[in-house]
């Protein structure tokens, strides 16, 4: 009897089993079902004393699907890895030297084509190990030498007869530049004429008391007295010619007036330029009344000039006299005007903070004028190696310096440090190699391509 009973549960036990692993197999054959519709738990009407062996196999059979699931998925995640790393290829094959567009990577690297290379003109220097000067930069500007500068005014009141010069000429010293008409001038020849004949009677008297006294004609009283006589008129001639000289004609001029431009002979005088130079200023014209306060005109000699830059008190430590100082102008951008400091001011501007400081600069091609603004830089040390490039390859990105170097048909972005700065030049002390090469010319372009393509504005490295 017992047997009966183990035999019947043997049976019931395999025929569950059998109708579980029947309703499974038919769970199996659609292979495009849901995953929930896998994962379901199939219902069969059983026995309470089943239900624990029946759950088991459930789980079973739930771990089973699952696994079978995700290895059905593989193949699909696999395939699409594939797909994408077929796609990059592509794009970076797109951008190979003489083809289309570019890339990019969260290094701050692009690559460009080399005809948009060659449309924009891109530039490269190499980055090099040099001696670079220290300065200070000031803001300067171009004056007159004091000491080479005249204006050119009568000595009494006249009238403008006639004008040799005007505005903008070059001058030599002595050359004429106007004829003036006064009484005044008419009196003043007079005198000395008349001084001059009257030293010519004495000089005669003398000549012949003289002999009569060498023959005891005369005596010696007589003679002194015709001594003394001379004297006095050498004294009048002198003094007139004085008072002519003195008035502005020469001496040359005194015992041959000018003639030929004016009916008053006697009464004319020619002005004539102290210095050479240029005149840059004119304020006279024909028959116009000056007198000693008029200004006729001003020359200016421009073989040397000033410069009168302004040094902040911070830097005034670093300023000596005989400090050699560059200027570069906007006229010229690319030509440097070297000079020598000769003055440093007592007085320090209370508004600005600074100081002024004279540089005398050679011009002999005049190319510097008087008024002109002018970059300037004193140089006051140098350091004997440095990592220099031009200042045209640093841009400014936000806060950071940054520079482009090209490698290969790649443009990779760098931010760097700065160390010492000239009016051309800018040391690296970190971000940059030597021999590297950093772009001069199309850096702006390169930045705005790199922006539009979305790379972080902040990548790149320092070294």
């Amino acid at each position: 009897m017992e047997r009966l009973k183990l035999l019947g549960a043997f049976i019931l036990m395999t025929a569950v089993f059998l109708a579980c692993s029947k309703e499974h197999d038919h769970a199996e054959e659609p292979h495009d079902h849901s995953h929930e519709e896998m994962t379901a738990v199939p219902e069969h009407d059983h026995a309470d004393g089943d239900d624990a062996a029946h759950g088991q196999d459930a789980e079973n059979t739930r771990d089973g699907d699952a696994r079978r699931h995700d290895a059905s998925a593989a193949p699909e995640d696999v395939h699409g890895s594939d797909e994408a790393e077929a796609g990059h290829s592509r794009e970076q094959e797109s951008d190979a030297p003489g083809t289309a567009g570019h890339v990019h990577d969260s290094e701050g690297m692009i690559t460009v084509e080399g005809e948009w290379e060659r449309l924009v003109g891109l530039e490269t220097v190499e980055a090099a190990i040099m001696p670079m000067e220290r300065q200070v930069a000031v803001p300067g500007q171009i004056i007159p030498d004091r000491n080479r500068v005249a204006v050119v005014s009568p000595f009494i009141s006249a009238s403008v007869n006639c004008m040799f010069a005007k505005i903008g000429d070059r001058v030599n010293e002595g050359d004429e530049l106007v004829c003036l008409t006064s009484p005044e001038i008419g009196i003043l020849r007079a005198e000395h004429d008349k001084s001059k004949a009257q030293l010519e009677i004495q000089i005669s008297n003398f000549e012949r008391r003289k002999k009569l006294f060498e023959d005891n004609i005369i005596s010696e009283k007589v003679f002194q007295e015709s001594e003394l006589s001379l004297k006095l008129a050498e004294v009048n001639y002198r003094y007139a010619l004085k008072r002519l000289m003195a008035i502005g004609i020469t001496e040359a001029e005194v015992e041959n007036p000018p003639t030929g431009h004016s009916d008053a002979v006697g009464s004319t005088i020619h002005i004539h330029s102290p210095l050479s130079g240029v005149i840059t200023a004119w304020n006279v014209s024909r028959g116009q009344q000056v007198d000693a306060s008029t200004q006729l005109f001003e020359i200016v000699d421009l073989e040397r000039v000033w410069l009168e830059a302004d040094v902040y008190e911070k830097d005034l430590s670093k300023i000596r006299i005989g400090q050699t100082v560059r200027a570069r102008v906007t006229a010229y951008p690319g030509e440097v005007f070297s000079g020598r400091i000769f003055h440093i001011g007592n007085m320090l501007n209370a508004g600005t903070k600074t100081i002024k400081v004279l540089a005398e600069i050679p011009n002999a091609e005049q190319k510097l004028k008087p008024g002109m603004f002018a970059r300037t830089s004193v140089v006051y040390g140098a350091k004997t190696r440095a990592l220099v490039i031009p200042r045209e390859a640093v841009l400014e990105d936000e806060s950071l310096h940054i520079v482009f170097v090209k490698s290969g048909n790649a443009f990779h972005r760098h931010v760097v440090e700065l160390g010492i700065m000239s009016d051309t030049h800018v040391e690296v002390v970190a971000g940059l190699e030597p021999g590297e090469q950093v772009v001069t010319k199309g850096g702006f372009q390169l930045k705005s391509k790199m922006k539009m393509q979305g790379v972080d504005p902040h990548a790149g490295h320092v070294h």
